[in-house]
């Protein structure tokens, strides 16, 4: 197992790029790469289950997450199925001068075989530090784009 903190800022306002990273119906139109569908199969007060085909390390899985929305500042995501079963990510998105500070509190955890391969770890750590530095990108790429087309 192995904890870490990511943080990032982003010019949107806080309540905007909640409203985008939290649209998880959306998210494969705003990081098509890594996202190739996802499913809402139960929502309910407490959350969303949705199943997820991902593209991580070039390898595509298709994952069962947990999505809780705390508005208008935490989204928790919680891996119940696959290689990475018992990883969480919280999300937390705090205004501050002309933009958003978006942290992620990462809680990596491998299941199966992988659990013996202790290298992974600070590979992982790597790999999603750079795929937040994409994600930041997307959406405020995203966000020009739905501006540009209203």
């Amino acid at each position: 197992m192995k904890q870490f903190t990511l943080q990032r800022f982003s010019k949107l306002t806080q309540s905007h790029i909640f409203q985008i990273s939290t649209d998880i119906e959306n998210f494969h139109n705003i990081m098509p790469d890594y996202f190739k569908s996802l499913d809402v199969i139960e929502e309910n007060k407490y959350g969303k289950i949705v199943d997820e085909k991902i593209n991580f390390l070039g390898i595509t899985i298709q994952i069962k997450t947990k999505h809780i929305i705390i508005y208008p500042h935490i989204h928790e995501v919680h891996i119940l199925t696959g290689p990475l079963k018992g990883t969480s990510f919280i999300e937390l998105y705090v205004s501050s001068s002309g933009g958003t500070s978006v942290s992620i509190d990462i809680n990596l955890q491998f299941s199966g075989i992988f659990k013996l391969i202790s290298f992974l770890e600070d590979f992982m750590a790597k790999k999603m530090s750079n795929t937040m530095d994409e994600f930041i990108q997307s959406v405020e790429m995203y966000s020009e784009k739905k501006m540009l087309s209203k």
